[in-house]
C-alpha cells in the first residue's frame, strides 16, 4: 500500500503563488488560470511519492529532504517530512536564488 503524505500549503506559499497568477493575469486571464490549476494540480500529487522530484540544489547544505518540481517558468519549492509535504513557495525560476536559500 503506498504511503499517502498530507500536503501542506502555508500563507506564504499561497501568497507567492497568488503574486504568480496576479503577473501573468495582466497579460492574459486564460493563461493565468492554466498556469494556476497546472501548479495547484502538481501540488496536490506531492501526497503521493514526493520524492520523485529531484532534491532542490540551492537548499542542499541545509538539513532536511528539501525538494523542488518545475513547470514552465515556476518551481515548486517544498519540504518532505514524515507524514506531509509542506510547500515553501512558487517562485520564477529566473528569480535569484538567495530568495530560495533564505526559505524555512
Amino acid at each position: 500500500m503506498k504511503k499517502h503524505y498530507r500536503v501542506v500549503i502555508p500563507p506564504s506559499a499561497k501568497e507567492s503563488l497568488y503574486d504568480i497568477i496576479e503577473h501573468i493575469k495582466k497579460d492574459s486571464p486564460i493563461a493565468a488560470i492554466k498556469v494556476r490549476q497546472k501548479l495547484i494540480d502538481t501540488a496536490k500529487s506531492l501526497k503521493e511519492l514526493p520524492e520523485r522530484f529531484s532534491r532542490e540544489e540551492y537548499l542542499l547544505g541545509k538539513p532536511g529532504n528539501y525538494r523542488s518540481v518545475a513547470l514552465w517558468h515556476y518551481k515548486i519549492v517544498y519540504k518532505v517530512l514524515d507524514d506531509e509535504v509542506v510547500l515553501l513557495r512558487f517562485i520564477h525560476t529566473s528569480r535569484d536564488p538567495e530568495l530560495i536559500r533564505k526559505m524555512e
